[in-house]
């Protein structure tokens, strides 16, 4: 992401949450990081639990992670008008882990998750008013050899 693009999306969302913060956080899913259950949190975050699959979402993660703290995760959608890219982990607690609103032109997110055991990592993508998904299995290792 352009440095520019960057400040100019960071000043719009401050001056909006000073002036109207019931609309900077309106979009934010908290409903969806307290339910306990995926199909709770998807219907809090998107309004339906049935989404369909595709290809077109690139995932990057390690197989085996060694340490489960700290997972590296990139995601690359391949739509245009990538509004919105989400986490989801089976296994953890609470399984939306991670709800990323984009703008402008970017489709990728880098981060890095927890995950309490192993299982899979499910991406949502909402492009266009469309939700899409695709999933990937990462197992965990219980020490720093992965084993």
């Amino acid at each position: 992401m352009k440095r520019r693009t960057l400040l100019k999306a960071s000043l719009k969302l401050g001056i909006t949450g000073m002036l109207f913060p019931g609309v900077a956080l309106s979009d934010y899913p908290t409903g969806a990081f307290l339910a306990k259950q995926i199909p709770d949190a998807l219907q809090a975050a998107f309004g339906t639990a049935d989404i369909g699959e595709s290809q077109q979402i690139e995932i990057e993660a390690p197989h085996i992670a060694s340490d489960a703290n700290m997972v590296p995760v990139r995601v690359k959608s391949g739509f245009d008008n990538t509004e919105s890219i989400s986490l989801v982990v089976t296994g953890n607690e609470s399984p939306f882990t991670a709800y990323f609103k984009l703008y402008e032109e970017q489709n990728f997110v880098s981060t890095r998750i927890r995950m309490a055991e192993s299982g899979d990592l499910l991406v949502v993508v909402k492009a266009d008013g469309v939700l899409h998904t695709n999933q990937r299995p990462i197992r965990v290792g219980r020490n720093s050899c992965g084993a």
